[in-house]
């Protein structure tokens, strides 16, 4: 019996297909050669989705020095006042900075730089997987089945050139799969090699051959569907190459690590104009049971400045470019509101997510302490009563609302319903 080859089944099997035709440093997942439905998205407009693996404590990051009970509640952990030795970076009167990510100070007063704060939702169960698996879906309670979140914005709206979507990492994330097109690159500098030989035929047969499908039995839809992903595939594989390949010096100098290499190819993509509008990056080693550090030592903090210090060699490297760019920040979870017996934390409820970019709202909401152009929050506080389970930082926002703020005011794709289903939006006033 021959094998049915749907568009989901080739998205399945391009990641071999990668492999097979001499391509291996680029895992291509090729979609169908259905172009995505809905209207254009806004032109030039980037986003780059920064996944903070593990839970980073949003606590110790955007700190809420002003609310009397944080002392209490973190008493080897806490950052001290902005007025106190290695302080808190002020930054409305009520929230500042962890002091070691100071690089990130410039775009807040340059008001590139906002966060989102208590944002979480009604059903997180401290999981790190299944948690990672709703924060990338945008679905709540049963995420298995669900395609990313990012890769229903690509499905439901149209691009402006064949790479929409890629990841810098060694696979593609649950975030950019499903039935649009999205590409994962371990490093563009891998891709610096003789261009394939490959041309549609040879991809076709070599579907054909890895996984045995009757071509006799698929000569209509199946077979055209092979040759034009497979053409996409090339496609975007050459065009990606082809930036690789031009002279290219960064307009600021990176630190050294991870996630500053990523960062830099990010904005290499972003600045060569093949029409990237989806970029996504895994930061990981945020679940800090014990050890986290306290005040401005420790790997939470040598952490935080890397990530600081990296967002900013990257703005400054996309020059007048990062008026179009959004970077945002994603984590399975917060922690918990109370340190530890080991001197870390656990996992908890709420988090904060951070906004840095020209995209950024410039004026944000009032909530009661200050102008919180800075920090958009519906603040709990940190008394016992005031905290989920006598443990935790309440959510007052749904980190489905940011992300839909962000896919229709950034990205322009009006249809949330089918990005982020089930779900009624309420405004949050992060990017504007």
């Amino acid at each position: 019996m021959a094998m049915k080859l749907t568009r989901r089944f080739f998205l399945q099997s391009t990641g071999a297909l990668a492999v097979y035709c001499g391509v291996s440093p680029l895992e291509a997942l090729a979609a169908s050669a259905v172009p995505g439905g809905g209207r254009p998205v806004a032109r030039g407009k980037t986003l780059v989705v920064v996944f903070l693996r593990g839970g980073i404590d949003g606590l110790n990051f955007v700190v809420p020095w002003a609310d009397p009970n944080y002392v209490d509640l973190r008493k080897s952990l806490r950052i001290p006042k902005p007025d106190e030795a290695d302080g808190a970076l002020d930054l409305d009167g009520f929230f500042g900075l962890h002091p070691r990510a100071k690089a990130l100070m410039r775009l807040a007063d340059t008001g590139q730089l906002a966060a989102a704060h208590a944002v979480g939702y009604d059903k997180n169960t401290r999981s790190h997987f299944e948690e990672q698996d709703t924060w990338e879906t945008g679905v709540v309670g049963n995420s298995v089945g669900a395609d990313g979140w990012l890769n229903r914005h690509l499905l439901t709206s149209q691009g402006r050139g064949p790479v929409r979507a890629v990841a810098l990492g060694d696979t593609l994330p649950r975030i950019l799969r499903g039935d649009a097109p999205a590409y994962a690159v371990r490093g563009l500098a891998d891709l610096g090699m003789p261009k394939p030989r490959a041309d549609a035929d040879t991809v076709a047969a070599a579907l054909e051959h890895a996984y045995r499908v009757d071509p006799a039995a698929h000569a209509g839809d199946a077979r055209d569907l092979v040759h034009q992903s497979g053409r996409d595939t090339l496609e975007g594989v050459r065009l990606i190459q082809t930036v690789v390949e031009q002279p290219y010096k960064p307009a600021a100098e990176y630190p050294k690590g991870g996630l500053a290499k990523r960062l830099a190819e990010a904005a290499r993509l972003i600045k060569a104009d093949i029409g990237v509008e989806v970029i996504q990056i895994d930061y990981g080693g945020w679940d800090t049971h014990n050890n986290q550090g306290s005040g401005i030592a420790g790997p939470y903090a040598d952490k935080l400045q890397h990530l600081a210090e990296s967002v900013d060699a990257f703005t400054r490297d996309l020059g007048d470019r990062l008026d179009d760019t959004l970077v945002l920040t994603l984590s399975d979870f917060g922690r918990t509101a109370r340190e530890n017996g080991t001197r870390g934390t656990d996992h908890g409820w709420a988090n904060c997510m951070l906004a840095v970019g020209g995209p950024v709202s410039q004026t944000g909401q009032r909530t009661g302490h200050a102008d919180r152009r800075r920090v958009v929050a519906d603040w709990p506080g940190l008394a016992p009563d005031q905290l989920h389970q006598k443990r935790d930082l309440q959510h007052t926002t749904d980190f489905r609302d940011v992300l839909a703020e962000v896919v229709r005011v950034h990205l322009g794709n009006p249809n949330l319903e089918k990005v982020l289903p089930n779900h009624t939006f309420k405004p949050v006033g992060l990017v504007g």
